[in-house]
């Protein structure tokens, strides 16, 4: 059976017995999407493809300890990838503490671009927050066809063929995820409506 013919768990499997090629099969599938999700996130093309690495080097070391009982192999990866990029929003700050005043780090575009306006910038990265934070409430099983939605840019049917679901499937976890999410954040985007922001 070639790499192409196996599962995600049957890959992942492989690479927790350090097989090279399997990795690379895993790559293959997923790495566009970790890369989308790490560039939504850090607007940096560079720094989206060193957390995609960062991110398979992850999986290379720590695949042994996947658990398929707590969710899918692309909840894991993505979960990793998350986390990834987390960190280096987080270091990025940090560093921006430690620098010359005037000297950006922040990787905002320029004054002709959407983020121009620093009100509309700390209003942005306030909402990216609260997001990050909110998709942390959801199922692991939701919480990864948002991030293949939203981050990932694919299709209901997309993720279906990517994920080996049904579409119905698909959809019905959407629209939980959805629904949980304007719980989680209903009322802040009240707070902020009211307040004109």
């Amino acid at each position: 059976m070639t790499y192409s013919e196996r599962n995600d768990g049957q890959v992942l499997g492989l690479i927790a017995d350090k097989d090279r090629g399997a990795l690379e099969c895993l790559y293959d599938r997923y790495s566009n999407t970790v890369y989308s999700l790490a560039m939504h996130m850090l607007r940096d093309s560079g720094a989206a493809e060193e957390v995609t690495q960062d991110v398979f080097f992850n999986v290379w070391r720590r695949a042994a300890s996947y658990d398929s009982q707590r969710g899918s192999v692309t909840a894991w990866l993505f979960s990793i990838a998350h986390h990834r990029t987390i960190d280096e929003l987080r270091r990025r700050r940090r560093d921006q503490t430690h620098v010359q005043p005037g000297v950006d780090l922040s990787n905002r575009p320029s004054e002709n671009g959407s983020y121009g306006d620093p009100l509309k910038y700390t209003t942005g990265q306030f909402i990216r927050g609260q997001l990050e934070e909110a998709l942390v409430t959801l199922r692991p099983e939701q919480r990864e066809i948002v991030v293949l939605a939203y981050f990932g840019g694919l299709t209901h049917s997309e993720i279906a063929n990517q994920l080996g679901q049904p579409l119905g499937t698909v959809k019905t976890r959407m629209r939980l995820a959805l629904k949980k999410l304007r719980e989680v954040l209903g009322p802040q985007y009240k707070e902020r409506a009211e307040y004109g922001l």
